[in-house]
């Protein structure tokens, strides 16, 4: 493979890695998103439905972020497949993507935490508390 491919292909193991980066910066919106309703305190956050409502949306997108983290881990991991023998080996190894299972249990672990957090904590006490003294 020349040189200049190589080097095009290094670009392109990057711009998966920048746009993996993104779709982790969408995950943490909308997961302190979620996590702000919440935290409003409003009277609605204390009825099941709602709560139930918020969890399935997040869980929705959640899916659909894991998703998309994965596919492009797998893009990523063909890439480095493809720069193995070349002069870039070095600088490719910078971009690996986590293991799969790791992937997994990373983002799942912070899904059950977000949906933890809607179900347990009572924000609404803990806004009515800190007011009230």
């Amino acid at each position: 493979m020349e040189p200049q491919d190589q080097q095009k292909l290094l670009e392109l193991l990057f711009s998966r890695a920048d746009a993996l980066n993104g779709f982790w910066n969408l995950y943490i919106a909308v997961s302190l998103g979620a996590l702000c309703v919440m935290v409003s305190g409003k009277p609605f956050t204390e009825v099941k439905a709602i709560k139930a409502l918020l969890t399935t949306a997040f869980l929705a997108f959640a899916y659909s972020n894991y998703d998309v983290i994965a596919s492009t881990n797998l893009q990523r991991v063909e890439l480095l497949k493809l720069l193995e023998g070349s002069a870039f080996k070095a600088a490719a190894s910078a971009a690996a993507p986590p293991s799969p299972v790791m992937l997994r249990l990373f983002h799942g672990t912070l899904d059950a935490i977000v949906v933890l957090a809607i179900w347990l904590v009572p924000w609404h006490k803990t806004i009515k508390g800190q007011s009230a003294g």
